[in-house]
């Protein structure tokens, strides 16, 4: 079993490389539902995406990353992440 819960979302595609994206796997806290401008990860690809208000995603903007970047242990979280999906290879 994972030591992050996973939340259902409303089906969306990477609009790097299209893969579905209908789950999270929720970092931040146990008790936390995604929401609008939240960040996440494909899964597939390691794409920076925000949710939208409809939880569906968006590719994350060039400022968006750099805010991101000025955090970080948010970042460390998405290099590492990153680095994993890599080094895994994509699904499709």
């Amino acid at each position: 079993m994972s030591q992050f819960p996973s939340y259902k979302l409303v089906e969306s595609h990477c609009p790097q490389c299209d893969y579905k994206l209908d789950a999270a796997t929720i970092a931040r806290g146990a008790d936390h539902i995604p929401e609008l401008g939240d960040y996440s990860i494909c899964i597939n690809c390691g794409q920076v995406l925000i949710y939208r208000a409809d939880l569906t995603l968006r590719q994350a903007t060039a400022p968006e990353i750099s805010e991101l970047m000025e955090c970080s242990e948010a970042w460390a979280t998405i290099e590492k992440a990153q680095m994993f999906i890599r080094q895994r290879g994509k699904f499709i």
